[in-house]
This record gives structure tokens, C-alpha cells and sequence, in this order.
């Protein structure tokens, strides 16, 4: 009897983990678990169509697209949640941003509105105030989709609305719809979207200057309520990288932007920047590089430093400039910059201030260790030796200045093993450290000379200027602010 139940025991015992071993399984490939949820504008369903099940088949990840008008997919958002939305109209995705419910945006393409009409042209309509003619039929696309707010608009700020809207006899939800209506002879023109219009081999598509003049962009937005935000980036890198999405969109008569991304399932880039910079941005490009699922190389150095780096081959994909001055000196190999803040030049001074530096001029006494940076090697340095130069210091200092150095962190290395008694430093080099202020404090200048300002630029040979682009976003967000004036950084972005 004892082995017959012991038997039984043992195979109670597997069945038991091969039962939970299942559930486990189930668990890891639950169906849905990888799915992403994109809402998408009706208008773009054809390439979205192919894009989706490009990704698809070469990632084996579902990707279900939720189609309508812009407008009415932005009204769902927060109740129904989803990882990305692609609204054809760029006012949707500042709407979504200012709410809270998206980050991240990447330009997918340029839509046109126009005229919509028969092979043929039967009606001869050639501009936007032929829509006036008596006895014309016109079908509209609803306010809720953007081609629809948009042209309504248009009209309205032409002073054409109410010669045309007596001759609207439907209007639609989407722009594909009323597109539909002139290839079926429902009606005899509508207004539309240039790609959407081309997809329709029954009708022709015309220009005007009251919506040429207008172009709209169209974005792909990762939503704050998505499951997986690296995830929900691949496929928004995927959609719009050159060599995926974006050609797709391009062979369907799509207009894409100038700029896009090369392809890679781990972008990795070089990111140059001024070493009073690390403090600030270090942990934050980490956070970046999760998120993003790319790898960012950054060269911490004094700016003059990295300018001859640059000048003797290096080809950064962007550059965080400790001054302005230093982008200037390579701006021909970046995008226009944007400055993002301001931080201060101040004396470092022994706890007390002993020898009682008040200010520069102070400096010039009989032993006074003095420490400054090299001009050629940082941004500091030549902005230290501007000021110096300009209040007629420099003869007055000769002498004076025991350490020259390539970086304002050297110095205060220099002064925490009391190498100096003064130090002129970014306010930022003080307060990197807390330590450095218990030994140590400020002495405010009050020199409007003693001011740099830091600007960040896209590389213009980078294979991903979009990925740059949104590292400077996050670099420099609400909560990167934080950090910047912690450190006494002045803050200078207007979005």
C-alpha cells in the first residue's frame, strides 16, 4: 500500500508544477500582452495599413490601429487610453501634449488640403470660390476630422462660408468618406487631403493658394497611458525612419519631411558637451537611453577642448555648447541652436572668505593664489579672460593666477586640496557637489561680462536628427529644469 501511495504522491507533485508551469507560460504569451493600440487618422490608413503589418511580421508584435476623424479619436484618449495617436493635424498633438497625455512626437508627414473632383474635371471648379456656383453639390468632412476643422476654417477666414455652405449637401466623419463621394458621383467636389484624394484612381486632385499656403503636419505621439513607452517608441521610430515607414508613406504620394531617421533597432549616437554640463544632464541621458532603447556616448570636455576635437575629424551627432561662443566656431556642422540656459561666472572662496576677495579687483594682491581656466581649452576660460581684459584687470593679475586649467571642476579640485585661494568658477562647479560649499562659499561678481549661455544643436550629418531632437526636449523638460536651477542655472528655453 505504502508504494502505490507514494507513487500517486509524486505524480500529484508533477502535475502540480506542470500545471504551474503552464500558467506561467500562459502568462509570458498572454494574447494582447505585446499588442500595441494606435489611434490613427481615417486619412492615413493606407500606410499605416502596410506599415503595421511590415512591423508585424518582422518583430511579432500585433499592432492594432484604431481608425477615425482626428478630432473625435482625440475625444476618446482619456477614457480609452491606447500607447500612440496619429492625428493629421499637428493643433491635435499640441492639444494632447497641454493636457497631459502625450510626450514624445515625431513628424510622419505634410497633408495639402484642395479640391476633389471628378476624372475630368466635368464642373471646370479650379478655385476654392468656384465652390460658390449655384447648384453645386459639395461633400464636407465633419469638424470632428481634422481635414474637416481645417477647411471649414479656411472658408471662414476667406469670407466664403456662407456662399458654400448653402451647396453642402453631406458631410462625414472622415476625410476617406468624402473622398468616396466624388468617386461614386454623389456629389461634385469635396475638400481633401492631397494623399488621401491620390488613392482614389476615379477622381483628381487640385490645388489652391488658401490651403497650399497652409500645410499641415502630421505626428506620431506617444501617449502617457501606454503599457510600454520603449516599445511604443520603436514603433514610432520605425514608422517614421527612412528606410521604413517613412518610404512607405513617400511611395503612396505622401509629402515627408526633409529630415527623418535611418533605421536601427538600437540607434547609438555621440552626444559632445560642455563638462560644467554633466552634472545636470548625466543621470537624465541614462533615463533617455532607457527610454528610448538607444545607447548615447557623451564626451564630457571644455569647450574649446571639443571644438578642436571637431575641427580635427570628430563628427558629433549634437553638441551641448557651454556658450554660445563655441557653437559659433562650428556652427556650419549644426542645425541652428537653441539656448537653453544661462549660468553665472562667481569667485570661490575659503570658508569665511579669510583674505576677504570682495571682488575681481581684490584679486590683484600681494599672495593671493589665484586660479582661473585656459581661454583655448573652455568656454569659461574665455569668458574669464574677456571680462579681465575688458575691466582692465589682466596686468593687475599677472602673477596672481598659480593654476590654469582646462575645466572649472579642476579647480575646485584645486581649491578642496587648498592648492588656491580663489578659484573663478561657474556657480554650477560650486554647487555640483555639497561638499564643496562646506569648505567653501561664494562671492557674487555682479558683472554683467561674467554670464554664459548654453546652447543645444542637432548634427546636420546625423543619421537620427529626430532621435537628437527629442534628447534636447529631454534634457531640458520640466523635470531637467528642476535639476538645472538646483545646480544655480538660469533658465532661458521658450518652447
Amino acid at each position: 500500500m505504502k508504494r502505490p501511495a507514494l507513487v500517486i504522491a509524486i505524480l500529484v507533485v508533477l502535475l502540480g508544477g506542470a500545471l504551474w508551469w503552464l500558467r506561467k507560460g500562459d502568462g509570458v504569451n498572454e494574447p494582447g500582452k505585446e499588442d500595441l493600440l494606435v489611434h490613427c487618422a481615417a486619412g492615413l490608413r493606407k500606410p499605416m495599413s502596410k506599415i503595421a503589418g511590415q512591423y508585424e511580421e518582422e518583430f511579432g508584435v500585433k499592432v492594432n490601429l484604431q481608425f477615425g476623424g482626428s478630432g473625435a479619436l482625440a475625444s476618446q484618449l482619456e477614457v480609452a487610453g491606447g500607447d500612440l495617436y496619429l492625428p493629421a493635424d499637428q493643433s491635435y498633438i499640441d492639444s494632447a501634449r497641454e493636457k497631459g497625455l502625450m510626450k514624445e512626437a515625431i513628424p510622419v508627414a505634410r497633408l495639402t488640403a484642395g479640391l476633389v473632383v471628378p476624372k475630368g474635371n466635368p464642373k471646370g471648379l479650379q478655385e476654392l470660390s468656384d465652390l460658390g456656383q449655384e447648384g453645386l453639390k459639395i461633400s464636407l468632412a465633419e469638424k470632428s476630422a481634422s481635414v474637416g476643422k481645417f477647411t471649414w476654417k479656411v472658408l471662414e477666414m476667406e469670407g466664403l462660408l456662407d456662399k458654400v455652405t448653402p451647396n453642402v449637401v453631406v458631410t462625414k466623419p472622415t476625410v476617406n468618406a468624402i473622398v468616396e463621394d466624388v468617386a461614386t458621383g454623389a456629389v461634385d467636389v469635396s475638400l481633401a487631403w492631397d494623399a488621401v484624394a491620390g488613392n482614389f484612381a476615379e477622381v483628381e486632385w487640385i490645388a489652391v493658394p488658401e490651403f497650399s499656403k497652409r500645410a499641415k503636419r502630421a505626428s506620431i505621439g506617444v501617449l502617457t497611458s501606454c503599457k510600454d513607452a520603449t516599445r511604443a517608441l520603436h514603433f514610432a521610430r520605425f514608422v517614421t525612419a527612412r528606410d521604413r515607414g517613412r518610404k512607405i508613406f513617400s511611395d503612396l504620394g505622401f509629402v515627408v519631411p526633409d529630415e527623418g531617421d535611418a533605421w536601427s533597432e538600437v540607434p547609438e549616437v555621440t552626444l559632445f558637451s560642455g563638462s560644467m554640463l554633466r552634472p545636470a544632464i548625466q543621470g537624465r541621458i541614462r533615463e533617455f537611453e532607457a527610454r528610448e532603447g538607444c545607447r548615447v556616448n557623451t564626451v564630457f570636455e571644455g569647450c574649446g577642448t571639443l571644438v578642436a576635437q571637431m575641427e580635427a575629424g570628430a563628427n558629433p551627432a549634437g553638441y551641448f555648447a557651454c556658450d554660445t561662443k563655441f557653437l559659433t566656431m562650428v556652427q556650419d556642422r549644426f542645425f541652428a541652436g537653441q539656448v537653453m540656459t544661462g549660468n553665472e561666472i562667481v569667485l570661490l572662496v575659503r570658508k569665511g572668505n579669510p583674505l576677504e576677495l570682495r571682488g575681481l579687483a581684490d584679486l590683484g594682491r600681494e599672495g593671493v593664489k589665484l586660479g582661473i581656466c585656459d581661454g583655448e581649452k573652455s568656454a569659461l576660460g574665455e569668458l574669464t579672460q574677456i571680462m579681465l581684459e575688458r575691466r582692465g584687470l589682466t596686468g593687475i593679475l599677472e602673477g596672481r593666477v598659480s593654476v590654469k586649467v582646462a575645466k572649472g571642476d579642476d579647480l575646485v579640485s584645486a581649491m578642496q586640496a587648498r592648492s588656491l585661494d580663489a578659484a573663478l568658477i561657474y556657480r554650477s562647479n560650486a554647487l555640483a557637489s555639497p561638499v564643496t560649499l562646506e569648505e567653501h562659499e561664494i562671492v557674487e561678481l555682479n558683472d554683467d561680462l561674467a554670464f554664459a549661455e548654453q546652447p543645444f544643436a542637432v548634427g546636420k550629418e546625423t543619421p537620427y536628427p529626430e532621435l537628437m531632437k527629442r534628447l534636447g526636449e529631454f534634457l531640458t523638460d520640466g523635470k531637467a529644469r528642476g535639476r538645472f536651477e538646483e545646480l544655480g542655472f538660469q533658465w532661458r528655453l521658450e518652447r
